[in-house]
């Protein structure tokens, strides 16, 4: 309860509204994370629903999200008493305050440590400026009551306290180990592993890097097989809560589209030096610019780690645990004699350094192993355990050599309640407060806008969302590469606000992208025009738009809307988004063509060819023996050198399109049939091309030969969204034959 009145007060929560959300930024996973609270709500779970990604609906399963199964669990229990996502979400964040304190205060007790210097610690960890950065962006990052549970069983490895116990009974075998202390020991390696992915990762690294060491120190064997023991049962549970994923994903093979890569490893890595820069915003004016001066000399413009700090009490244990470190490899052990805990505690910021730092060994497990864990920064939090549990041995003996000198004063209870208050106001700053106001705001202009929506197309209606914005993470692109007007839509979730807000509608957006049933990527680079006439004749009664994901401005996009659809649109209060009702053009549309014209158009737009780039050409996809389908395929080339010759672009079919390198651009438009299986567009030149060179590829689009029958639609000049990324190929070499002259 302390805890929550402190992180109230440093948030300023008395100017909230408990039932709007406090967060409802643009520009992180806020929304994300509300459309999954709104999937619990209205299917039971998150994983999988039929509201979004329609007409198939989303499945998760490549963004797998199971190993929170127990912070999920908690939001069901949640979500029996209210059907508001915004109250569930602030309720469960402003829970995971007491739920970290409460998990780090029992295990120092468990560990001996007095109740005073236990409970400031323990408010301390729940307050690290960490916690209040994730807020409800990273809402899942922000429970994270499990890591004193890690830490403790990696403190147990040193401490001689074995955490599997044999029965001082008859039984034998496995039922002899059927004890008090090993049930806690499953049940706490149980919460590990389903309560956050990176959490239960860092505690598998850290306990396997723990065992290795006692294994090396010769502690016993009963320490290490204790270690192991943890390790495997966590490494089980994870592997259950995931299987949903890892079954999927041995089904359909692995999604490239959403793949980690080393490079994420090593900017997202752990920079010691900020663990000790004071916070973002400090209370001090002097203090207050270092960390974002800091950041700004060493930082990209993306800095998970300026809130590694750990604040001043936790600063003192971790210097304190690494002098210690330091005296006794030189042979002067007298700084760690002190208390039991400070040996261990110092090992495990040691092995935290070691392996989460930039170039550490996380490094290796990304390169050998897997990339998918890649913010290694956030093991701080394990640090900044360790140093609290130190701070707290510290103020404890310092507690008790001034209740010798001073018996009777009550200067020990004014020493720790003036700690507490110092390391609270030292944690915190005005950064943290919310901007409650503006996203109360946003929120009830969304609310009352799909009310209207859901309102006109009543129940189980269809939406249509432009532009197209792949799921999750965007684009995963500088958005200047893909062209998008607004600096803030591209890489956000802002499409899932009508799924939040909103009851009974079902939505086109959230389907994973890289998958077969990601229709929408395949309209992205075709005219609006089209893909509204698609969109409609494939079920969807309404289009919802964000204008200002357009490069064109408001006025010209309204103009071209009304054209095509014959009405006005809807407009939120904030003028932000447009509703158009589709139903009408719809029947307009099916005046025009017959049954099976709008059948193929149907068939051409939820089952799309597709066409992808690689270094070596183009790939092709879609059609069937027994149905081969004819397309149009139309690509620009840009970085064309006079120096490459003549660049021969070559058909699936054989035949062959040679093109002009003058003038460095080109656009390839070319007929073929599609039967099934993939097949390339290789492009060559007449000379070797130098290694460092590339031909760039642009906005690579197939368009099926049955939006043929929409040709008599009126069109704008422009796109429904935008195409993937430029990408680079390099073209082989083909010699021409040579010409001889006749004898």
């Amino acid at each position: 309860m302390l805890t929550l009145v402190a992180a109230g007060w440093a948030m300023k929560l008395w100017q909230a509204d408990l039932a709007l959300p406090f967060r409802y930024a643009q520009l992180d996973d806020t929304k994300f994370y509300l459309m999954l609270i709104r999937s619990v709500i209205r299917h039971g779970w998150f994983e999988a629903g039929s509201s979004l990604g329609a007409p198939f609906g989303q499945q998760l399963a490549d963004f797998p999200q199971g190993a929170d199964n127990l912070n999920f669990a908690i939001i069901r229990v949640l979500a029996l008493f209210s059907s508001n996502p915004a109250l569930i979400d602030n309720l469960f964040y402003l829970l995971t305050f007491p739920l970290a304190a409460a998990s780090a205060f029992l295990v120092m007790r468990k560990l001996e440590v007095a109740a005073a210097p236990a409970a400031v610690a323990a408010v301390l960890f729940a307050l690290l400026p960490y916690h209040f950065y994730r807020n409800e962006s990273q809402l899942t990052l922000s429970a994270y009551y499990s890591v004193p549970l890690s830490a403790y069983l990696f403190l147990c490895t040193f401490l001689g306290e074995a955490r599997f116990q044999r029965r001082a009974s008859p039984a034998s075998g496995a039922l002899a180990w059927l004890s008090w202390r090993t049930a806690r020991t499953v049940l706490l390696c149980v919460m590990i592993a389903s309560s956050g992915l990176y959490y239960a990762a860092f505690a598998l690294v850290l306990l396997s890097a723990g065992a290795l060491v006692a294994l090396v120190a010769r502690t016993g064997r009963a320490a290490v097989t204790s270690a192991l023991g943890c390790v495997l049962l966590i490494g089980v549970v994870l592997v259950a809560n995931l299987s949903p994923s890892l079954v999927y994903r041995a089904e359909h093979g692995a999604n490239q589209s959403i793949a980690r890569s080393l490079t994420d490893t090593e900017l997202l890595g752990l920079k010691p030096a900020q663990l000790l820069l004071p916070v973002q915003g400090h209370r001090l004016p002097l203090l207050s610019d270092l960390n974002g001066e800091y950041a700004k000399a060493g930082s990209s413009s993306y800095c998970e780690q300026c809130y590694e700090t750990l604040g001043s009490v936790g600063d003192v244990g971790f210097v304190w645990l690494l002098a210690g470190a330091l005296a006794a490899l030189l042979g002067a052990g007298t700084l760690l004699a002190g208390s039991r805990l400070y040996r261990p505690a110092a090992l495990g910021v040691l092995l935290s350094l070691l392996i989460a730092s930039i170039g550490g060994f996380s490094s290796l497990l990304a390169y050998f192993l897997t990339p998918d864990v890649r913010g290694w920064n956030r093991m701080s939090l394990f640090i900044a355990f360790f140093s609290l549990l130190a701070a707290a041995c510290l103020t404890q003996a310092g507690l008790r050599w001034l209740a010798r000198r001073r018996r009777g004063t009550h200067w020990p209870t004014i020493a720790i309640v003036g700690l507490l208050v110092v390391g609270v106001l030292d944690e915190t700053s005005s950064d943290f407060v919310p901007k409650f106001h503006a996203s109360a705001a946003e929120y009830r202009s969304d609310s009352a806008f799909f009310d209207q929506v859901q309102a006109r197309l009543g129940a189980n209606g269809s939406v249509f969302e432009l532009p197209y914005v792949p799921f999750p993470e965007g684009y995963g692109a500088p958005l200047s590469a893909v062209g998008f007007a607004s600096p803030n839509f591209g890489t956000t979730y802002e499409e899932t606000r009508g799924y939040i807000t909103s009851t009974s509608l079902r939505w086109s957006y959230g389907v994973a992208k890289g998958r077969p049933q990601d229709w929408e990527s395949e309209l992205a680079a075709k005219p609006l025009a089209l893909a509204l006439a698609a969109a409609s004749l494939s079920g969807f009664d309404g289009l919802v738009i964000e204008p200002s994901g357009y490069r064109v401005s408001p006025a010209v996009l309204r103009s071209a809307l009304h054209t095509q659809l014959g009405e006005q649109p809807l407009v939120s209060r904030a003028g932000d988004l447009w509703f158009f009702d589709l139903r009408p053009y719809l029947a307009r549309l099916k005046r025009t063509l017959g049954e099976r014209a709008q059948g193929e158009v149907r068939r051409a737009t939820l089952y799309p060819l597709r066409v992808r780039c690689t270094s070596a050409g183009l790939t092709l996809s879609g059609g069937s023996r027994s149905q081969p389908v004819t397309a149009t395929l139309t690509v620009g080339l840009t970085g064309l050198e006079p120096a490459f010759g003549t660049v021969i672009a070559r058909f699936p079919d054989g035949t062959e399109q040679r093109v002009a390198t003058a003038a460095g651009s080109a656009e390839i438009t070319h007929r073929l049939q599609l039967s099934g299986g993939a097949s390339t567009v290789q492009f060559v030149a007449t000379v070797p091309v130098p290694a460092a060179d590339s031909v760039q590829v642009q906005a690579a689009t197939l368009t099926s030969r049955a939006y043929g029958s929409l040709t008599h639609i009126p069109a704008a000049p422009i796109m429904a969204g935008y195409p993937p990324p430029t990408c680079h190929v390099h073209p082989g070499y083909s010699p021409q034959p040579q010409q001889t002259a006749a004898p």
